[in-house]
């Protein structure tokens, strides 16, 4: 009966050992869009190719996922570049400082285009201080929320002119928003993504839209409002509903990770995101972006140790 309890006892200390050598990785992907998509293909990939992980998405606002993780609540996040620089400095929606951030890869971009239905009549977002619209901003937590704010901030617009005008703001969340436009229950909605966009794809095939872009000096405006973008070029015609060339913003994600992650993982991650990168690039229009030579534009804040490590043995950091 000993040498059974003995045997027994082993092979309990040898599970034990195991499943304490395995790492939970949670993985922020965001409510709607590419983001989804993308996580869980990062996911994939971890599973695959990254020893001892076991990695798994879950669904929320970007900011409050960011703050999940500086609590030990997510080990990775998909989040944009000027969002987790705000994040990590507590100057988000939130006010809660995520000083626990660390840049893995940046990947692709998106446009921030807003969208205004066929019927209504409206020449730049300045016009929605002036005469009631329904306007969609989404939640306050969201990572469009600053997006926008930059938008209607670029034509000295508020929230409050807004509905001073007689408008209606929709706070709903971003992943409701395509049927509240598809069903009119919205005159003016934000949306961001790659170049082309699904989403934007669908409503062209639908009710149609037409583009508010912006000016050069609204650009320079909202570029000032969110460090780390830029702007881009919708070409002419990518869109049915829009035929002719729009200028908008241009915004970078990035996948960010926790200090707390032991240095030989992250090291792992960098290595399988860049060196299977091909791979994710027919998950969605814009995805063919994410390649090693842009793993670490953009990015603000701190690089961990164990993506340095592998930028630096890659060639990609000096």
């Amino acid at each position: 009966m000993k040498r059974h309890s003995l045997l027994a006892a082993l092979l309990l200390c040898v599970a034990s050992s195991t499943i304490s050598a395995q790492e939970f990785v949670r993985i922020g992907s965001g409510l709607a869009g590419s983001y989804p998509v993308f996580g869980a293909k990062v996911a994939d990939l971890f599973n695959r190719h990254v020893d001892g992980v076991k990695a798994s998405t879950f669904s929320g606002p970007t900011e409050q996922s960011l703050v999940k993780l500086q609590r030990g609540e997510a080990e990775a996040v998909l989040t944009y570049t000027f969002e987790a620089e705000s994040t990590y400095q507590g100057r988000g929606e939130l006010k809660t400082p995520a000083p626990l951030l660390r840049h893995l890869m940046t990947t692709y971009g998106a446009i921030h285009v807003a969208l205004v239905r066929k019927n209504v009549e409206i020449s730049t977002l300045a016009d929605l201080a002036k005469k009631p619209y329904r306007v969609w901003l989404g939640p306050k937590s969201s990572v469009f929320w600053p997006m926008n704010m930059a938008a209607l901030g670029a034509y000295g617009v508020t929230p409050e002119a807004i509905t001073k005008a007689g408008g209606v703001i929709n706070s709903a969340g971003y992943q409701t928003l395509m049927q509240a436009f598809q069903d009119g229950q919205v005159d003016v909605a934000f949306f961001s993504g790659p170049i082309p966009y699904s989403l934007l794809m669908e409503l062209d095939r639908g009710v149609g839209f037409r583009m508010l872009g912006f000016d050069e000096a609204a650009m320079k405006r909202f570029n000032e409002a969110l460090p780390g973008t830029s702007s881009a070029r919708i070409p002419a015609n990518t869109y049915k509903s829009s035929p002719a060339e729009v200028l908008v913003p241009y915004v970078v994600n990035q996948i960010v990770v926790s200090a707390r992650l032991p240095d030989a993982m992250v090291y792992q991650m960098a290595k399988v995101l860049n060196e299977r990168h091909a791979e994710l690039h027919s998950l969605f229009a814009g995805a063919n972006e994410i390649t090693p030579k842009r793993a670490l534009d953009h990015n603000r804040v701190p690089l961990h140790p164990g993506a340095e490590r592998y930028y630096r043995e890659a060639g990609l950091l000096k």
